[in-house]
């Protein structure tokens, strides 16, 4: 093979396309040809004769004679120039010819000097090669009847490359044709469906292994014969007036057949699908035929119609009131119970009119919605009886699926108004139960507050040791009446549903901080091992009612470990992070851990010792659980500790810093002192007034007391002097709040004035009062120590003013 260069004959696509599909090039040397080759080369006495086919890039040599003489690779210019014309190509002396005398091969080696070349043209007219003569000697001698035998040469290499085109062609039909032929074979074998095709005398000519089998024989043993041969003769009449219908009209048709078989399969049902076989000329030879067993589904069929039947008598008899719908949702039955019920035809029913208008949308619409979705469905809805009363019922419809497909719904209604209007008297009982104790609560908790505030001024003027005896005695009995009324009240505010949640974003450790300055001398005063593992994630969730569930555990916590430790951890887990309150107490047993969240049960306390807590503790994390949705969790082993865990929303989680410097704890012994600073009290209570002045003084603050907002700013003006602390009551006369009272004075001062709410509401508003003008809250009663301590908060270390 060697490279050439154009010109090329204006019909190069058609030409590429024929040597392409010869499949010529690339193929080895072939003797015919090199014979032709050796025979043109003595026919003509040359040195060099050969067979060449040529595309758009190359010069294949089909066969050659003498091409040794010639160097390998050489680049030849002739062959090209031939295609360009039908005649004969005669160069009698290149070296005289303009259009070769200066290339490589004419100039140098191997001094080509003599080129004489026919076409090798197709039937088609397309030239695809050359038949050629290379001499390295000038032949001017070189005659019109020498081209003519050299077109001859050209013609029978021609001539024979067709023939074996020819025969390739062949081969490959042949190859087709085995191919196809195997593949119907391996069709007609792997096919389950039977398959068979007849002539017009209802022969059996063709049929599959599955057909075959339906007889106990073998494919061959089937071949040729009829239905009369296989079947009873009612039977077989019945196919061949069938093929003999669809050989007369030309149409296909499609049948169910019973049919006996001699097999283990006895009878079966078949679906018969018989087409016309027509010849080339599209005359009908005979049928060809597809069957389906479906033996098994008519009999599920049959099974379904019983079952159905089966079922319309249970619905008919079931006291119960039923209906069954379409897939669709459309009716289609209504037992006899729920006729007889509502005294109406299914018509009226069909039309919705034995719902009350009332509730008839609301129930439409739920419905809509779950038949789109494919989900059952379930309502409360007012239904009319017979006798024109309207009643409560309950509603269920469900899917009935064949398949993962709906093929119908069952509805129904179980009357409950009786038991509707129970359940309802008896919340409205304990909704009035709840209002009431949560009403209460500002009213207990005022005298309260007085006397925990008087018991604390008595302090200092009881001297003796029998008068500070009972006195620590009744502070501790108050102390524990405190508690008990907080946490009652609290139930009873989650019970009411008047705690309304404020969601938030806010780093845990803003909860984490205040938790460990309240507890680690608790748990230090009982001799534990305190600590809080820092964590530096924000939370979504209402921090005040988070912190009292995070409280209400470390306490239980505190309470119940005599030795070890207290741990508060925080873990994230995906978009949750579990706050953890890690003790070494008694742990809890198995059959316990249920118990533990019901209101007053606690473990160990059966004489009801009320220094071991209240058992309220863990029935508010309860119901705080639930009412903000997070999760609480216990992992326990009895004598080795406890685990309470609660899962919070985490709005991102944070690299940690370091710690803060921890805070110096205050001493328990240090009292508070006011130093002559100036303590405003507005409280609409007298008694509580008095009580909050009371204390105040005795810890060594001046003390404005005012009933109102008014009578507080009116003697602030009179005096001229600046307030050190604002203390106000929330919820004051006239329907003003204790907030207007601190601001108005921080108004007046023109600074923020520190200020204090001390209120016995127990609605969100005064916290988000609170919140929003930063003042401190505390709930009543509050005790003088837990006074104590906000003043310290809010006015930094007591001293000196």
């Amino acid at each position: 093979m060697t490279s050439i260069e154009p010109p090329w004959p204006s019909n190069e696509r058609p030409r590429l396309d024929r040597l392409e599909s010869d499949g010529a090039l690339d193929t080895p040397p072939e003797a015919v040809f090199n014979r032709l080759a050796r025979l043109g080369a003595r026919h003509f006495r040359m040195p060099v004769a050969t067979v060449n086919l040529l595309d758009g890039t190359r010069q294949w040599s089909k066969a050659g004679y003498g091409m040794e003489t010639l160097p390998a690779e050489q680049r030849l210019p002739f062959c090209p120039f031939t295609l360009l014309g039908d005649a004969v190509l005669v160069v009698r002396d290149a070296l005289k010819d303009d259009r070769f005398a200066g290339h490589e091969a004419v100039a140098g080696p191997p001094h080509l000097r003599f080129y004489a070349g026919a076409p090798l043209i197709t039937p088609g007219g397309l030239r695809i090669g050359t038949f050629s003569l290379l001499d390295h000697e000038p032949h001017p001698e070189f005659s019109a009847e020498d081209e003519r035998d050299l077109q001859e040469f050209a013609r029978l290499a021609m001539h024979e490359m067709e023939s074996q085109a020819a025969r390739r062609a062949a081969q490959a039909a042949e190859r087709l044709l085995r191919d196809k032929n195997t593949l119907l074979e391996s069709l007609l074998e792997s096919v389950t469906d039977p398959i068979f095709t007849k002539d017009r005398e209802r022969r059996f000519t063709l049929v599959n292994a599955a057909t075959a089998r339906l007889f106990g024989l073998t494919r061959d043993a089937v071949a040729g014969l009829t239905g009369g041969d296989l079947f009873p003769p009612e039977e077989a009449e019945r196919l061949d007036d069938l093929c003999g219908r669809v050989i007369a009209t030309g149409r296909e048709e499609t049948v169910e057949e019973e049919l006996p078989f001699p097999t283990e399969d006895g009878r079966r049902v078949l679906m018969i699908n018989v087409m016309p076989l027509r010849d080339d000329g599209g005359s009908t030879t005979g049928v060809v035929g597809v069957a389906r067993d479906i033996t098994a589904r008519k009999r599920a069929e049959e099974a379904l119609r019983s079952s159905e039947a089966r079922f319309r008598t249970l619905v008919d008899n079931t006291p119960l009131l039923m209906w069954i719908n379409r897939s669709d949702g459309t009716p289609e039955y209504y037992n006899e119970e729920l006729r007889a019920y509502t005294g109406q035809d299914p018509e009226t029913m069909s039309a919705w009119q034995g719902f009350h208008p009332d509730d008839r949308a609301a129930y439409l619409e739920l419905r809509t919605r779950s038949i789109a979705a494919g989900t059952p469905y379930q309502s409360n809805i007012r239904m009319r009886r017979a006798d024109g009363a309207w009643r409560w019922h309950q509603c269920r419809v469900v899917p009935v699926r064949e398949r993962g497909a709906i093929v119908s719904w069952i509805g129904t209604a179980v009357d409950i108004h009786d038991i509707r209007r129970a359940q309802q008297a008896a919340e409205e009982a304990d909704r009035s139960k709840g209002r009431f104790l949560a009403a209460a609560s500002h009213d207990l908790r005022q005298p309260m507050q007085s006397i925990l505030l008087f018991a604390g001024a008595l302090g200092p003027h009881v001297t003796g040791e029998t008068g500070q005896r009972a006195l620590d005695r009744l502070q501790q009995g108050l102390d524990t009446l405190k508690d008990l009324l907080d946490s009652l009240l609290d139930v009873s505010r989650l019970d009411a549903g008047v705690v309304a949640p404020q969601i938030e974003e806010f780093p845990v450790a803003d909860l984490l901080g205040p938790l460990s300055a309240a507890y680690a001398p608790l748990a230090e005063a009982k001799g534990l091992d305190w600590r809080v593992v820092p964590f530096t994630g924000t939370v979504r969730s209402d921090r005040v009612l988070l912190g009292r569930m995070l409280r209400n555990l470390v306490d239980n916590a505190i309470r119940y470990t005599d030795r070890g430790r207290i741990m508060v951890d925080c873990r994230p887990q995906g978009t949750r992070l579990c706050v953890e309150v890690h003790d070494t107490g008694l742990g809890i047993p198995p059959d316990q851990r249920e118990r533990i969240f019901e209101e007053f049960h606690q473990i160990g306390n059966p004489e009801r010792d009320r220094d071991q807590g209240l058992g309220l503790g863990l029935a508010i994390v309860r119901r705080l659980s639930r009412l903000l949705d997070h999760p609480v969790d216990l992992v326990s082993r009895p004598e080795h500790g406890s685990i309470f865990s609660v899962s919070v929303p985490l709005v991102r989680h944070t690299a940690p810093h370091p710690p803060p410097p921890a805070r110096v704890a205050r001493d328990k012994a240090t009292t508070a002192t006011g130093d002559g600073r100036l303590a405003v009290v507005v409280e609409d209570d007298a008694i509580v007034l008095l009580g909050l002045a009371a204390m105040l003084g005795e810890w060594g603050f001046e003390v404005l007391s005012a009933g109102s907002t008014g009578e507080a700013l009116e003697r602030l003006r009179s005096g001229g002097r600046r307030p050190d602390i604002v203390l106000a009551d929330y919820r004051l006369r006239q329907g003003r709040v204790g907030t207007e009272a601190i601001l108005r004075i921080r108004d007046l001062f023109g600074e923020d004035v520190p200020g204090l709410i001390v209120t016995g509401e127990i609605g969100p508003e005064p916290q988000r009062d609170a919140a929003r003008h930063g003042l401190g809250l505390m709930h009543k009663p509050v005790t003088p120590r837990l006074l104590e301590e906000a003043l310290a908060r809010h006015l930094g270390a007591i001293g000196p003013a």
